[in-house]
């Protein structure tokens, strides 16, 4: 059975990105049990067309098969890895443009857990230009079951 998180943000839009436990199999299951969640989503143009959110895991997520390039539909997940020891920061991403991950120091791998596919694609670009263009929003975050 196929699981799905689902993203429903408060002022429209909905969501539902495939989890990828071949790619990033802790990150997926850490992920999933932060579920269910509520957030504050921001938007970024550091790193390009993105939408994000602050979380904080219960255990430990590793460095996976971390990428600095990503693609629209993108579910990445990024921690302040240099500063795991000390309460690092940690955040989850939805891209809705292809772009190179970044911040003021450089190059900045990330763990991709997780994928809207090509038909929602329009969707994210909806949601990523409202929260870039009138500022932040709630999204509520669950885990689906799927067929």
């Amino acid at each position: 059975m196929a699981r799905q998180i689902v993203f429903e943000f408060e002022k429209g839009g909905l969501l539902v990105a495939e989890v990828l436990p071949d790619i990033a199999p802790k990150t997926v299951e850490s992920f999933i049990r932060m579920l269910p969640l509520q957030a504050t989503v921001y938007h970024s143009r550091w790193s390009g067309r993105e939408v994000n959110f602050a979380v904080k895991s219960k255990i430990r997520i590793p460095r996976e098969n971390q990428t600095t390039q990503t693609n629209t539909g993108d579910v990445i997940y990024w921690k302040e890895w240099e500063m795991e020891d000390s309460g690092a920061a940690e955040a989850i991403a939805i891209y809705y443009g292809a772009e190179v991950t970044r911040d003021h120091r450089g190059y900045l791998p990330v763990n991709v857990f997780a994928r809207v596919q090509p038909d929602q694609w329009r969707g994210i670009e909806e949601v990523g230009l409202r929260i870039w263009q009138n500022g932040i929003e709630k999204v509520t975050v669950t885990l689906q079951q799927g067929p």
